[in-house]
């Protein structure tokens, strides 16, 4: 089984606010990111919290919410802490990692991602030239992942292993918020 992680924990410092609780259609944008992705994955899904914790918590007591202590040292780290976390995991084939701020991606997104996992792969979104999260890792890559430090994520990893990856096109995964501005101009072309 896959399971899915919502990466959330960055302190939003190009955003300048807590990016994770700016709202979509009346719902957290990380909370609407979780929703999306846990109802396809159907409640193994988890939002992974490190800056603004405290106040971000509060907000999302319907998710299943992990805390990385060490999320200052990037996304690496959370990574790393949610391959640490499943190694256990027997029913656990595989790690779904995307970004809380991919806003336009959908369910259907997701269903596609996960019905190309074949179990032995890695599954990346890709979107025009670029290839990117989310992404899927089998459990035979989790020690590698848990070796994971910075900010670049598992951009090398993926590089490494590329006669081991699978390209998905999924279009909506070439956007994310970084600023205020890329914010407004999504709501503005998306009414809710």
């Amino acid at each position: 089984m896959v399971y899915g992680f919502v990466m959330a924990a960055g302190a939003s410092r190009r955003f300048g606010d807590i990016k994770q609780l700016a709202k979509i259609d009346g719902v957290s944008m990380a909370l609407r990111s979780y929703n999306i992705l846990n109802n396809v994955l159907e409640g193994r899904t988890y939002l992974v919290l490190g800056a603004n914790a405290e106040f971000i918590a509060r907000e999302f007591q319907v998710a299943n919410t992990i805390y990385n202590r060490q999320w200052s040292m990037g996304l690496g780290s959370s990574i790393s802490y949610v391959a640490t976390e499943m190694k256990n995991e027997s029913n656990c084939s595989g790690v779904l990692i995307t970004l809380g701020d991919q806003v336009k991606l959908n369910e259907h997104d997701y269903q596609k991602l996960v019905e190309v996992y074949d179990g032995e792969n890695i599954v990346v979104s890709s979107y025009g030239d670029k290839k990117g999260p989310p992404v899927i890792f089998p459990r035979k890559y989790f020690k590698q992942l848990m070796h994971l430090k910075g900010d670049i994520g598992a951009r090398e990893l993926v590089r490494n292993n590329c006669n081991f990856v699978i390209s998905c096109k999924l279009d909506n995964a070439s956007f994310d918020i970084d600023f205020k501005d890329d914010f407004r101009n999504f709501l503005s072309q998306n009414p809710f």
